[in-house]
This record gives structure tokens, C-alpha cells and sequence, in this order.
């Protein structure tokens, strides 16, 4: 089976079984825990990929660190991805949570780089046209990137409105050169 089909499957069926129990939010708190764990740690990351670790054991570790911190549907969740070895997904999986979760509450993410950190006036400003022009709600994630020299870039959706000035010399210097 397609990785990225099993990750959606597995996701879509936490969504699912979460929202029939009316604990979807709860679940996405989980869900995000568990994912800010794995991404902050490799060693767990390197022990969920190892092929020879028992998913016995590998379900005594995520127990041990999650167990008194999530619904206990998260946790026969994470039982049964160990069971049928799929642990080494869990933290694609939990990004397709997310993403499914978004998607069921109109939730864009935006992603938006700049040359320098932006006010929070302007965040507001470039999250209120967004949510204008979307109809929806807008999560941004800010990223700095000083080569930009200003201006900014926005991501969303796999589309891309950059309105850098790295872009606009990038644009002149084509002109002049033809």
C-alpha cells in the first residue's frame, strides 16, 4: 500500500472514531503533544524506526511517555499502530491528523516568511485578507529568512504569493539582462 495513502487511512480513522465520541479536540491536543515529542526527539524517532526493537516494547515506550498525558483513545491508537507495526509513521500519521483536523474546521495553515520579524499588526493584517479571501480561518507559522531583504512570501495549499524584494531584483535583473 501507498505510504502516504496508509497515513491518511490510519489518521482519517482516529478522526473519525474521535469525532463519533465528540473528543476531536482533545484527540488534536494529543495528536500535537505527540508530535512536538517526536520532533523534538530523535532518539525516539531512531527507536520507532528500528526494525529490530519488539512492538511490545516499542508500545512499553510510548506508553511510559505518554500515557498519563492523553485520552485514552489516543492511547489504544497508538497500541494498535504498534500491533500492526506502523509506529514508524506515527509522526506522519499524526500530520495527517492535522491536517484532516484543519480541513473539517476550515482552518488554512499559512505559512509566512520574512525578511524580519513581523509586527503583529501586520500578521493580523495579512491574516484578516486571508481569511477574507478564503472564507475561513488562518493559522500562521512565521519563519525568518534574511536573504528575502524584505517584504514577505505566503504559503498555503501548495501555492506560493511572494512579494519579496529578493524576488523583484531577481525579476529586474532578467529584464535588464535581455
Amino acid at each position: 500500500m501507498d505510504e502516504k495513502r496508509l497515513q491518511k487511512r490510519y489518521a482519517q480513522s482516529l478522526f473519525d472514531l474521535a469525532k463519533q465520541r465528540d473528543i476531536i479536540n482533545t484527540v488534536f491536543d494529543d495528536v500535537n503533544n505527540i508530535l512536538d515529542v517526536c520532533n523534538d526527539n530523535r532518539e525516539l524517532n531512531t527507536v520507532l524506526k528500528n526494525p529490530t526493537i519488539k512492538p511490545l516494547k516499542k508500545r512499553e515506550i510510548l506508553f511510559a511517555l505518554f500515557e498519563n498525558k492523553c485520552d485514552e483513545l489516543t492511547m489504544r491508537f497508538l497500541s494498535l499502530i504498534t500491533s500492526k507495526r506502523r509506529e514508524i509513521y506515527l509522526k506522519e500519521i499524526c500530520t495527517a491528523f492535522i491536517e484532516t483536523f484543519n480541513a473539517y474546521n476550515n482552518i488554512k495553515v499559512v505559512k509566512v516568511t520574512s525578511a524580519a520579524k513581523l509586527s503583529e499588526e501586520t500578521l493580523n493584517t495579512i491574516k484578516q485578507k486571508i481569511e477574507t479571501a478564503f472564507s475561513c480561518k488562518v493559522q500562521t507559522e512565521e519563519y525568518i529568512n534574511t536573504n528575502l531583504i524584505g517584504g514577505f512570501i505566503l504559503e498555503t495549499d501548495g501555492k506560493q504569493y511572494d512579494a519579496s524584494y529578493l524576488r523583484k531584483l531577481n525579476d529586474l535583473r532578467k529584464e535588464i539582462t535581455k
